[in-house]
C-alpha cells in the first residue's frame, strides 16, 4: 500500500468554508449586541425612518415614472405631507382646544353628579368603592400638582426630542430613498450569487408588504375616525370631536386599539342616558364587523397577513419594550420576521427534497405543514422576484449571460 493511500479523504469545499464559532467571534457578537442596546434609541429612530420611507416610496416611484427626478419627488411628497398636517392643525386644533377646555371645566361637575348617584345606589360596590374612587379622581382634577422646575425641563426636553425625531426621520428617509439601490447592491455584493437572489427577493417582499400594511392602516384610521365622529355628533354626545380623534388614533393598534377607542365614548354616553350608551355600543360592534369583513379585505389587499395571536403577542411585547410607540412598530417588525421565517421554511423544504417526494394528503407531515402555512399567512408556492423599484438592477444571480457560441472562425 502506497503512502498516498493513507491520506485522509479531502473534505468538501462547503465544509472547509463553513465558519466556526470561535471565542473571538462570540466576543464580537456580544460587543455588537451591547452597543446596539446602548444606542437603542438611535436604532429605533433609524427603524422608524426606514419604515416611513417605505410608506412613501410608492408615490415617489409614481412621480419618478412621470419624469420627475427622485429627489424632487421626495421633496414633493414631503411638502404634501406637511401641507396636510398644517391644514388639519388649522382646522381641528381650535375645535379640539375648545373641547378640551370645556371638558376640563365640566369634568368635576360630571364626576360629582355621578358620585352622588353612586353613593345612594343599592350596589355596595358602587356605593363604597366606586364613590371613593370618584372622590379621589375629583380631588386630583381640582387640585393638580404645582409645576416644578423638573416638570418644565421634562416638558421642554420632550418637545425638543419630538422635533428632533421628526426632522431626523425626514432626513434619514430622504437619504435612504436616494441611496437605497446603492445600499442594496453593496449588501448583495457581499453574498454568494446563489444567496443574492433570495435575499433580494426577501428584501423586496418585506418592503412591499410592510409598506402596504402601514398605508392601509393609516387609511383605516381616517375612515374609522370620520365614521365615529359623524355618529357621535348625530346622537349628540358631548366632546364628540375628541372622541373621534381618539378613535382614529387608537385604530392604528390592531385588535385592542378599536375597543380602547370606544370605551370613553360609551362612558360619556352613559352619563346622558343608558339608551345612548347602548346605541354607541351597538354602533361600535357594527363598525368592527364592517371593518373586519369589508374594509380590511379591500384596504389591506396585498398587505401581509398575521394571525390574531401573533398580532396580540407582538403588540404586548412592543408595549412592554417601548410603550405605545413600541406597540405600533411591533407589527411591521413581526411582519418582516414572518417573511423571513416563511422563506426559511420554504428553503428547508426544498433542501430536503420534499417537493420531489410529496407526502400523502392525509399524512401527519403534510397536515403539520398546512397548519403552519396557514398560521404564517403565506402559500407554499415559491416566491418570484418582483422588484419594488423599477430602477433597481437585478441581482447578479438573475442577470442573463449571453450564450457561449464558441470561437469565432474568420475566413
Amino acid at each position: 500500500m502506497s503512502v498516498s493511500d493513507h491520506r485522509r479523504p479531502e473534505q468538501p469545499t462547503s465544509s472547509r468554508l463553513r465558519p466556526a464559532l470561535t471565542p473571538i467571534s462570540l466576543l464580537l457578537v456580544l460587543l455588537v449586541f451591547y452597543l446596539l442596546v446602548q444606542i437603542r434609541l438611535i436604532v429605533f429612530l433609524l427603524f422608524f425612518a426606514v419604515l416611513f420611507a417605505t410608506v412613501i416610496e410608492r408615490p415617489v416611484l409614481r412621480l419618478e415614472a412621470r419624469g420627475i427626478p427622485r429627489a424632487m419627488g421626495i421633496l414633493t411628497v414631503y411638502a404634501a405631507i406637511l401641507a396636510g398636517l398644517v391644514g388639519l392643525a388649522l382646522l381641528f386644533v381650535p375645535l379640539l382646544t375648545q373641547e378640551a377646555r370645556e371638558f376640563s371645566e365640566e369634568a368635576p361637575v360630571i364626576i360629582d353628579d355621578l358620585a352622588a348617584s353612586w353613593r345612594t345606589s343599592d350596589n355596595q360596590f358602587l356605593a363604597k368603592t366606586g364613590y371613593r374612587l370618584l372622590t379621589q379622581l375629583k380631588f386630583r382634577l381640582e387640585n393638580p400638582p404645582p409645576p416644578t422646575g423638573g416638570t418644565a425641563i421634562g416638558f421642554l426636553t420632550g418637545v425638543g426630542a419630538a422635533i428632533f425625531g421628526a426632522v431626523a426621520t425626514f432626513v434619514i428617509g430622504f437619504y435612504y430613498l436616494m441611496e437605497k439601490n446603492l445600499i442594496k447592491r453593496l449588501i448583495l455584493a457581499q453574498l454568494v450569487p446563489e444567496t443574492q437572489e433570495r435575499v433580494n427577493s426577501i428584501w423586496n417582499d418585506v418592503e412591499s408588504k410592510v409598506g402596504g400594511w402601514m398605508r392601509g392602516q393609516l387609511i383605516l384610521c381616517v375612515i374609522i375616525g370620520l365614521a365615529a365622529g359623524t355618529f357621535y355628533g348625530l346622537i349628540g354626545i358631548k366632546f364628540w370631536l375628541l372622541l373621534a380623534v381618539f378613535a382614529g388614533v387608537t385604530e392604528i393598534v390592531p385588535i385592542i386599539g378599536p375597543w380602547i377607542g370606544g370605551i370613553p365614548a360609551v362612558a360619556l354616553a352613559l352619563l346622558d342616558s343608558w339608551q345612548k350608551a347602548i346605541a354607541v355600543a351597538v354602533f361600535l360592534m357594527i363598525l368592527q364587523l364592517i371593518e373586519n369583513s369589508i374594509l380590511v379585505p379591500r384596504v389591506m389587499k396585498g398587505a401581509i397577513g398575521l394571525s390574531p395571536l401573533t398580532v396580540f403577542l407582538a403588540v404586548l411585547a412592543g408595549t412592554e419594550f417601548m410603550g405605545p410607540i413600541g406597540a405600533l412598530l411591533a407589527i411591521p417588525f413581526a411582519a418582516a420576521l414572518q417573511v423571513i421565517v416563511v422563506d426559511y421554511l420554504r428553503l428547508r423544504r426544498e433542501r430536503f427534497a420534499l417537493e420531489r417526494q410529496p407526502d400523502a394528503p392525509g399524512s401527519p407531515s403534510s397536515s403539520w405543514r398546512t397548519v403552519l402555512t396557514q398560521f404564517l399567512g403565506e402559500s407554499d408556492t415559491p416566491r418570484q422576484h418582483t422588484p419594488a423599484d423599477p430602477s433597481e438592477q437585478p441581482p447578479m444571480a438573475e442577470q442573463v449571460r449571453p450564450p457561449d457560441r464558441g470561437p469565432v472562425v474568420r475566413p
